[in-house]
């Protein structure tokens, strides 16, 4: 029995809650921060710190997860990814600043980790965007096809709906409709739009023995066609799956920019550690030597490794798509 498509799940919602939190908290924890920056001491500093953590701690927590969850999931699979030193520095800056407003320090750095987990939200949630805009061409696709058809079954005629559709059924296809199958005319002849399938205008007159296929548009009389397709197993189905991974085959260029942050992230612990270590051994003590440890992890984050390649990649393919190019591998675009 023919199958339908199910449309893919969104990749933007899940995203856009976390963004949103992040960036209501980061707005309001940095005008309690410009108020720090411009001299507030004392009790007063000491309440800012404190309300930016009940806004920031739980915000953070929330905001953080799609990073926390990637990173989880490599270091269990005993893996790194770019997401466990993003989850490692934000871990370490909230529990520092957390320290610091809890002994009175001067310094708290709820607002700096919002607006990192802010940008690094924004950059997934636009790539999100490039890949579901790429995907509605997929389903602008697969709306083409017929929902159903005219059934010649022991003499009546029946519709049936496209997923009850199976090889050797014969539909019978007015003039006005589309198919809702592949297939074979057995009786009648006819002129078939098939631009959708082939990007050719003009008509093309057909007759018994002809192929025809779903999404093509019956355009003169009535004709009937045996079923030899349907559902997944239909030409514009496979198109839509061709379109569909053309979005998400990774070309040449995404493979190397994987490989790097497979090295960049260990590279970013050890040379974190190593700061850490030499602080130490340079007699700056432990606090201070932990705030430039995280300092080294926050300011390598990788964003742009891990979106500028992809987000091109996916724009160009959605812009090609619109013009009616299907980019079948990623390699093509270099």
């Amino acid at each position: 029995r023919g199958e339908e498509l199910a449309p893919p799940p969104s990749a933007v919602k899940p995203l856009l809650a976390p963004l949103a939190v992040a960036g209501f908290a980061c707005m309001n924890v940095m005008l309690l921060s410009v108020s720090i920056w411009s001299g507030a001491d004392g009790s007063t500093r000491s309440l800012f710190h404190w309300v930016s953590a009940m806004i920031g701690v739980p915000a953070i927590l929330y905001a953080g997860m799609p990073f926390f969850h990637s990173a989880w999931g490599a270091l269990r699979h005993a893996r790194t990814n770019m997401d466990v030193p993003i989850s490692i520095g934000v871990t370490l800056a909230t529990g520092l600043s957390l320290y610091e407003t809890a002994t009175g320090g001067a310094e708290a750095w709820f607002d700096g980790t919002l607006m990192l987990l802010l940008f690094l939200l924004a950059g997934r949630t636009l790539d999100a965007m490039m890949r579901d805009r790429a995907r509605a061409g997929v389903d602008s696709l697969l709306s083409q096809a017929a929902p159903g058809a005219m059934v010649v079954q022991g003499g009546t005629v029946t519709w049936l709906p496209a997923r009850d559709l199976v090889p050797g059924m014969v539909m019978r296809l007015a003039a006005g409709e589309r198919l809702a199958a592949d297939g074979t005319i057995v009786s009648g002849h006819t002129s078939l739009d098939q631009s959708l399938l082939t990007g050719e205008s003009a008509p093309v007159a057909l007759g018994e023995g002809d192929a025809v296929h779903a999404g093509t548009l019956n355009l003169d009389a009535p004709v009937d066609v045996r079923v030899t397709a349907a559902g997944r197993d239909t030409s514009l189905a496979e198109i839509a799956r061709l379109m569909e991974a053309s979005g998400q085959v990774r070309s040449a260029y995404v493979r190397i920019a994987d490989r790097a942050s497979r090295l960049y992230a260990p590279a970013v612990h050890t040379l974190a550690a190593v700061s850490f270590v030499g602080w130490m051994l340079a007699g700056a003590g432990a606090y201070h030597s932990a705030v430039i440890a995280i300092a080294v992890l926050i300011i390598t984050c990788p964003c742009a490794i891990g979106l500028a390649v992809p987000v091109a990649q996916v724009v160009a393919t959605g812009a090609l798509m619109r013009d009616g190019i299907m980019v079948k591998d990623g390699s093509a675009l270099e």
